[in-house]
């Protein structure tokens, strides 16, 4: 649910007939089937196929961040934050500054997804950001005192900074330790930026779709 602003999930039930004719309409000859539709799809379309075979919940997570960096800039969710690496100077130039937020970077590798869950995790919340930068700068990671991934470099607001001590370097200790710092809350409804809603044509049919979290 904490990623719903940037990514919204609906359960099509194809075993209900009242579901028969939408699911023949979109091509759907399996269960679970995974379609991901991109914001902002003006035409008709069926939707892109997950084609792996792998449907464990991490690696469909996985997929899921793929789909949200695949959009162009233009097309992106208003409220999806920017998920690809910052490059180390960028982190530097925060230090010893004073700010009205606190300022998370998650170190990681090429391939890891912690920092972009992470990232996700956190987009309904206030008073923090996060932001996830690559392993590739070795000086920079040894400055800091990192010596290893994943690790979580925090800045507080008053400009200091330091290494968060976590018992597992995973993404739900990460979170959940970020969540908990002092003036970090859930934002209001009022204050998430959500897709303008598109008109819809006279006389079309309108299929509901289940929430599921």
């Amino acid at each position: 649910s904490d990623w719903e602003p940037a990514i919204r999930i609906g359960v099509l039930d194809c075993g209900e007939e009242e579901n028969y004719e939408t699911c023949k309409e979109y091509g759907i000859l399996y269960y679970p089937t995974f379609r991901y539709f991109k914001a902002f799809t003006k035409q008709f379309t069926t939707g892109e196929n997950y084609k792996g075979s792998d449907r464990e919940l991490q690696t469909v997570r996985q997929m899921m961040i793929d789909f949200l960096q695949n959009h162009s800039q233009e097309s992106r969710p208003p409220a999806c934050p920017p998920l690809d690496p910052i490059p180390s100077s960028e982190i530097a130039s925060l230090f010893d500054k004073n700010s009205h937020h606190y300022t998370a970077i998650v170190v990681e590798s090429s391939n890891s997804y912690v920092g972009r869950e992470v990232i996700l995790d956190l987009i309904q919340y206030e008073n923090i950001m996060v932001k996830r930068v690559l392993n590739s700068d070795k000086a920079f990671l040894e400055k800091l005192g990192i010596t290893s991934i994943p690790s979580c470099y925090l800045i507080y607001p008053n400009g200091s900074h330091g290494l968060i001590n976590i018992l597992k370097p995973l993404r739900s200790f990460f979170s959940s330790y970020l969540k908990s710092l002092p003036g970090v809350r859930r934002k209001l409804v009022s204050q998430l930026p959500l897709p303008k809603k598109q008109n819809k044509q006279e006389g079309a049919e309108i299929k509901t779709w289940k929430e599921f979290d």
